[in-house]
Formats: C-alpha cells, structure tokens, sequence
C-alpha cells in the first residue's frame, strides 16, 4: 500500500528511481532478519517534552525508533546502537571501545547482524568537527589509525562492523534537504559504498522529500528539532521502500542473504 499522505505530496523525483513511491509495505526490505541501527536521536525515536518549569525534556523512546518500526514490519529482530547527541566519533567510544550508552550500554560488538542502517552526522557537522576525505583518512590496515575527522571515524564505524560479521549489508544515510547547509558531509558519506563493498547509499539529501520549516514533512511530524510518533512511522516506510529498491536493483548482491553470519556459502 503507497503512502496517500500530505507529507507525501512534497515533490518527488518521478521514473524508476529511490522514493518515486514511499509504500507502507517492506517489500525486500523484509529478507534482512536481524539489524543494527546506528545513530543519533533520530535514530532512537526520541521525543521532546516541555517541563513545567520551562525547560525542554528529552527522551530517547526507542520502541517508537524508526528501525523499531522496521523490525515490527518485517518480523526482524533489531538493536538501537543509538542515543541523542550522538557522533561517529562517539559512537565508537560509547557504543565499541567501552559500551557506556543510554540504552543500557548495549555493546554492538556483542550480538552480530545481517544488516545496519547508520545514519550519523547532524552532530558532528553542527559541532563543527572537520568532514575530512574518506580516501585519505581512512587506514585500511588498521582502523585505530584512522584520522580524526568525520570520514575517518564513519569509515572505523563500517570498519568495525566489518570486523564482527563479514558480509553484513550496510546502508548509509545522508540527512534530508531541511534548510540546512551540511557541506562535505553527504558526500563523504556516499563516498563509503565507493571504498567498501557491501555498503549501499540511502540518499536522503537527493531523493527524501523536503524537511524544511513550513513543508508538509515539519508542520506534520516534528515536535520541536526532533519527529513525533507518526514522523518515526513516515521514516519507517521511507526507508524499507528504500531498500526494497536498492535490493530490488542489486538482486545478486542479496541472493545469499539468508547466509550472512552462518559461515554457508552458494
């Protein structure tokens, strides 16, 4: 079933491209079994809340996570590897080195995965942390001797999944047109599925539709700076139309997608 909402009505690329249509179905999305989602607030179905003393109240809620609704959809199983003010250089250190996380300092080395969704970045470009260039900051020898910069821990991110499980499919996500300038940043990010195999683009910047103040996307979904429960469903189908087309136009690449982490081959 497409996606009849005015949140949809934004202007979309047209033919047989990503987001041409937003379905609520998973399509092949649904042959991926167990995930990882790899994030920022947005990741973790964070919701904000206004105190009675003025202040604003975060809440990381993550059965309301878009990769929550995903699994829901799908039958899969899956793990937030996500918190709000998250970074790619964070990430490692919270969610890898030494799990010390919001979400019960899940450790995301501890349970392999057939598939990951990241979608970092928002914090670390308004942190001001430099984009770098994945082709010279990442050590394919050694990921701890990967650059400081946003391409070198995203890359030690890919890196250390890679680590645990292999043939895992990982999609990277570039943030949505919101009004916003993010620079190097979406480029880095699609540069990733140009280093490493297995990796795929979710491109939100380029086929998303608008989430700019006064869109249809922000008056509808958002509370605040982050979604609300229905804006958390929205991505939801978002992404799993998405990679049902990424999967639907890369057959091959997920024959053997029932064997990731068994050690069968084809």
């Amino acid at each position: 079933m497409a996606v009849s909402l005015a949140a949809a009505a934004q202007p979309l690329p047209s033919g047989d491209v990503p987001l041409a249509q937003i379905s609520q179905l998973p399509g092949f999305a649904g042959i991926i079994h167990s995930w990882g989602f790899i994030g920022d607030s947005l990741s973790s179905g964070e919701h904000e809340s206004h105190n009675d003393d003025g202040t604003t109240g975060y809440h990381d809620l993550y059965e309301y996570s878009w990769g929550q609704r995903i699994c829901q959809a799908t039958g899969a199983t899956g793990d937030n590897y996500s918190q709000g003010g998250e970074t790619a250089g964070g990430w490692i250190e919270h969610f890898w080195d030494a799990p010390n996380n919001r979400n019960n300092n899940i450790d995301a080395k501890a349970d392999p995965k057939q598939g990951y969704i990241i979608a970092l970045g928002v914090n670390d470009k308004n942190r001001g942390d430099a984009a770098g260039n994945p082709e010279t900051d990442i050590n394919h020898d050694d990921y701890k001797g990967n650059a400081s910069t946003f391409a070198g821990y995203y890359g030690g991110i890919i890196q250390r999944v890679k680590s645990i499980q292999p043939d895992a499919k990982i999609f990277v996500v570039t943030m949505p047109r919101d009004g916003n300038d993010w620079g190097e940043y979406p480029e880095v990010i699609r540069k990733m599925a140009d280093i490493f195999d297995n990796v795929y683009v979710i491109d939100l910047e380029k086929y998303a539709p608008d989430y700019s103040a006064g869109s249809d996307i922000r008056n509808n979904f958002f509370m605040g700076g982050h979604l609300n429960a229905a804006g958390y469903q929205y991505t939801a189908w978002l992404m799993m139309s998405y990679i049902d087309w990424i999967i639907r136009h890369n057959m091959q690449d997920f024959s053997q997608a029932a064997f990731i982490g068994t050690g069968l081959k084809y």
